[in-house]
């Protein structure tokens, strides 16, 4: 079943520099020349915006097993939702355009695509109309957008990719490959092997299960394992504080090393090696959990008793 809608129409003025000489009259104000020029200029370079629309597309899919979702420009939630019935998928669809009405147009000629494959694998994207450079900014880069939300009994596996925007997933299992270029990503009670990478956004994960990575070039990583996680940790941040608290099935040797920071281990046996901080919780051969980053903090604390 599908169904899609336009909920509303949001217009944004085209020139800034207009509101900037609203309200003077000529004969009241003189400005030479030069000045003229130097403020054209400067409203010149400031004016990006152009008229949006928004919109809402939704779609439902029986019998998915996984999902896969790849969006240039927008967010990703996946919402744990008992009561669903079916894959439940909305895009919140943002368009521009050169004129409120090739906005409006841009909206309606959006698709929402679901495809599930014959094993249960459901693939979801949104695809934008291709008529021109009407919904493409000043600097090449498209100002359409889609946010999309997934609602969902169980999944067994989660594959998203978003260029611009941030990804939260909740309560699934399966393994989970989570990526964004530009935005922070959210776990929450993830039962099953984690890989989340973001070029510029924080990484947080709670009540989840190992083997995780997680790996950022700017931003701080905060990971809490369930009490029955098991199994290897890679965290890895350029910049920004790394904070884990283990769980109490968790076994294995913590390695910790910052090039700029003070680093803080707790609930095992602790040793120095080469200016490295090294910790055995329980039976050190279990698992390694190696934690890295180039200017912060490290915290790593053993589970609560």
């Amino acid at each position: 079943m599908t169904r899609s809608t336009t909920t509303r129409l949001l217009v944004r003025p085209r020139h800034a520099f207009a509101r900037v000489l609203r309200g003077f009259s000529p004969a009241a104000v003189v400005i030479p020349m030069c000045a003229v020029v130097a403020l054209l200029s400067a409203a010149c370079s400031v004016v990006i915006s152009s008229p949006t629309a928004v919109g809402e597309l939704s779609q439902q899919v029986a019998d998915g097993k996984s999902v896969t979702i790849v969006t240039k420009n927008g967010g990703v939630e996946l919402i744990h939702d008992p009561a669903a019935t079916a894959i439940e998928i909305t895009a919140r669809i943002r368009c521009a355009g050169e004129t409120e009405e090739k906005a409006a147009e841009r909206v309606k000629a959006t698709r929402l695509v679901a495809v599930r494959e014959e094993s249960g694998l459901v693939r979801i994207g949104v695809e934008f109309p291709s008529d021109g450079r009407s919904g493409v900014g000043r600097s090449g880069f498209s100002k359409d957008s889609a946010t999309i939300v997934v609602r969902a009994a169980n999944l067994d596996g989660i594959d998203v990719t978003t260029t611009n925007g941030g990804i939260d997933v909740g309560a699934f299992a399966g393994p989970a490959r989570l990526e964004t270029s530009n935005g922070s990503i959210k776990i929450h009670a993830h039962a099953g092997p984690i890989e989340a990478r973001s070029s510029n956004g924080s990484i947080r994960a709670s009540g989840v299960r190992a083997p995780i990575l997680a790996d950022t070039s700017n931003g701080g990583i905060e990971i809490s394992l369930a009490d029955d996680a098991e199994g290897e940790i890679e965290l890895d941040t350029s910049n920004g504080n790394v904070t884990i608290e283990l769980g109490k099935a968790w076994q294995g040797t913590v390695t910790a090393d910052t090039s700029n920071g003070k680093i803080d281990l707790s609930g095992g046996e602790v040793v120095t090696k080469q200016g490295v901080k090294v910790m055995t919780v329980g039976d050190g051969s279990k698992a390694k959990a190696t934690i890295d980053t180039s200017n912060g903090r490290v915290t790593v604390r053993g589970a609560k008793e």
